[in-house]
């Protein structure tokens, strides 16, 4: 299967978080001047007050402080904010102004390009790092000119084996067998987000290899075949699940993270990484960032395996480079997509597909919304 295309989108449509907000971590450390301040060439103006720092809210917001933050501040002496990042519009138009008001944001795969394009990240001067060997050690997707993989997840096949009166399910084709009861529900087809619209392919048969370009219409035509059976489109991580614990429903697509966390708190949740389509993370530099230089030392920071492996010890985010899994159990491996048990089961998100010109000064994703917006009033 191709695991191997660089590919996906985060969880919440570019940046995790809606509102803005600046956290400061409190820890007690200073900033130390001669780790921070200066102009790297990668752009920026440098600062000795400190690094801000994207923070992803909740159960990740609280992995990446345990994994990241606290570790990075108490080994360097640089004094770590965090962020909540602001919606996409926001953060553009405030990158555009010059005051991103963060060093380090999160970008899904399918939209590096697009900022990368218009200017809105900066490159990533990998000749910076202490370790500059790390740069080749990430897999399955690699360092880019702009940005950095920061975590891999996948969209899964879930469901609850009671509701389906005992019967388990397989794969996506399961979701519109009519012999096994209950209702459904998939994530908008409006984009990359919950893979909708590759999942309607797979389940049509279409072969991995042959998946991109994809098919909308087809896509479509074979989401409504399932129409009536689709509860609701869930719009948010929490949501998709709580459908399912609820018993509103008896499969979904939905993040492995979530479905995780559902098990974790004694859910009685089935799932299966067969045909489960990996989607990816990126750290990356906004233009107008005031520590250059602290944000690339951040970002090796947390490129390193044994950093990888406490925050996939943490949250089921599965590592950004194999080398972590050295520091990871067996029973652990299990649940992360990427693992030995895991990646030749999946399929990656094809970032190139999502975030080329479909014509009409438009990305395929942007293609995708109007499509679905238009197939909604009409299905």
């Amino acid at each position: 299967m191709n695991h191997l295309t660089p590919s996906a989108l985060s969880r919440r449509n570019l940046l995790f978080g809606a509102g803005a907000g600046i956290a400061a971590l409190g820890l007690g450390a200073c900033a130390n001047p001669d780790k921070v301040g200066k102009s790297s060439s990668a752009g920026g103006s440098g600062s000795s007050d400190g690094l801000v720092v994207y923070d992803g809210g909740g159960a990740w917001g609280a992995a990446q402080r345990k994994a990241y933050f606290e570790p990075f501040q108490k080994e360097t002496g640089i004094k770590l904010t965090t962020s909540i990042a602001p919606p996409s519009a926001q953060l553009k138009a405030a990158i555009e102004a010059g005051k991103p008001g963060m060093d380090v944001i999160d970008l899904n795969g399918s939209r590096v390009a697009t900022w990368a394009r218009t200017g809105l990240i900066q490159k990533i001067d990998y000749g910076q790092w202490d370790d500059t060997s790390l740069k080749a050690k990430f897999h399955p997707y690699p360092a880019l000119e702009y940005a950095v993989p920061s975590l891999i997840f996948a969209v899964q096949l879930a469901y609850s084996k009671k509701a389906l009166g005992g019967k388990d399910m397989t794969r996506w084709a399961d979701l519109w067998d009519a012999s096994l009861p209950g209702k459904r529900s998939l994530y908008p087809g409006n984009g990359p987000g919950g893979c909708t619209l590759e999942i309607a392919l797979l389940a049509d048969g279409v072969k991995p290899k042959d998946l991109y370009p994809l098919d909308v219409d087809r896509a479509l035509a074979k989401i409504g075949k399932l129409r009536s059976r689709v509860l609701k489109f869930w719009e948010s991580g929490a949501e998709s699940v709580q459908l399912l614990t609820d018993g509103q429903i008896s499969a979904l697509a939905a993040w492995n993270g979530r479905i995780q966390d559902a098990v974790g708190k004694g859910a009685d949740v089935q799932s299966t990484f067969n045909q489960a389509i990996l989607q990816v993370d990126y750290w990356a530099i906004p233009k107008g960032s005031k520590n250059v230089e602290g944000a690339l030392r951040f970002i090796e920071f947390c490129s390193r395996p044994d950093r990888q492996a406490e925050f996939a010890k943490l949250i089921a985010y599965a590592p950004t480079t194999q080398e972590a899994y050295r520091h990871i159990s067996d029973e652990r491996q299990k649940l992360l997509a990427t693992s030995q048990h895991n990646l030749d089961k999946t399929i990656a998100q094809d970032n190139d597909f999502w975030g080329s010109s479909a014509g009409r000064g438009k990305t395929q994703e942007e293609m995708a919304i109007d499509r679905w917006q238009k197939w909604l009033t009409k299905a």
